[in-house]
């Protein structure tokens, strides 16, 4: 794993990852239950990198949307942005 490489982080129970938006690197972090929900993921689903990246031409999306609203702060998504 590369130091920019999505990664699972069982403290915050979701995928960490990195977007480049307009130029700037953000970190982006996605929640479990979210990817789940809205990816219809079993809960206990052993590879949520996977899920986050079979979906992430949209979650990216998301984040880009997130911080051209809201400035490159780390953004965290939740079910509702998706």
């Amino acid at each position: 794993m590369g130091q920019d490489d999505p990664y699972f982080a069982q403290d915050t129970d979701g995928v960490h990852f990195q977007v480049c938006v307009d130029g700037a690197d953000v970190w982006a972090y996605v929640e479990r239950d979210a990817l789940a929900r809205r990816y219809s993921a079993p809960m206990n689903t052993l590879d949520w990198v996977a899920v986050y990246r079979a979906h992430r031409e949209e979650i990216d999306a998301c984040v880009a949307r997130r911080v051209r609203l809201a400035g490159a702060e780390i953004v965290i998504l939740r079910l509702r942005d998706l």
